[in-house]
């Protein structure tokens, strides 16, 4: 689809980059256990069943597994988080790299790499970063069709103080292209913050045990 005011795009976004992300020990965050939808869907106040069919159906087609794959192995899986699946491979969504900005944005206005205030509103760097920087791809692909590892963990609820078994695919390496679309002119310094800042916070899944650290190995001005 094209949006029907598309001839005023430069106007309104009028600084566009492109830029290449290299990741190590990247962890994937997509639940495929149904309890764990189960848990979020009761917060809900929906028809908890039909949506927790619609979810695990979901899932499934997300980590591309057919139904009756999807049969023999839910119970394998349980307790697997992974990555979503197309048929170029595995991808994290752009959602997860916009998410991994604005954790960026916060944690260097913590130290004032950043400035705390900024437009005509004055408004605080994280809400200003969310609203006014653009990741523009919904899927991000990360040039691999498997996990290179899985990794099992013994998580303690803290609820209930019973362990469970957690397992995690992890991509020991990966590279992702992205494009960022902003409406404001932020310097070439700022860029750098807010980058060599979330270069060390990660991208992903399993971001607070050190995983998901990168590297942005291209940023180039379009316009």
């Amino acid at each position: 689809m094209t949006s029907a005011f598309a001839s005023f795009t430069n106007q309104a976004w009028p600084h566009r980059f492109s830029g290449t992300i290299t990741v190590t020990n990247l962890a994937g965050g997509t639940p495929t256990d149904p309890k764990v939808a189960e848990g979020w869907l009761r917060t809900k106040l929906a028809d908890k069943d039909d949506l927790i069919r619609e979810m695990v159906a979901q899932t499934m087609v997300d980590r591309g597994v057919t139904a009756d794959e999807a049969a023999s192995i839910v119970d394998t899986n349980k307790h697997l988080n992974g990555f979503k699946r197309n048929d170029h491979g595995l991808y994290i969504e752009g959602r997860q790299l916009k998410a991994a900005i604005k954790e960026a944005a916060g944690v260097a206005r913590a130290t004032d790499k950043l400035k705390g205030r900024w437009g005509a509103t004055n408004k605080g760097v994280h809400g200003f970063v969310a609203e006014h920087i653009m990741v523009v791809e919904d899927t991000l692909q990360l040039g691999v069709i498997e996990p290179t590892r899985v990794l099992q963990s013994f998580p303690k609820n803290p609820r209930t103080g019973q362990t469970g078994i957690q397992y995690t695919e992890v991509i020991d390496e990966a590279s992702f292209d992205f494009t960022v679309i902003s409406d404001h002119k932020f310097t070439d310094e700022e860029w750098a913050m807010l980058w060599l800042t979330g270069e060390q916070q990660g991208v992903g899944a399993s971001r607070s045990q050190g995983f998901g650290r990168y590297e942005v190995t291209r940023w180039e001005a379009q316009r």
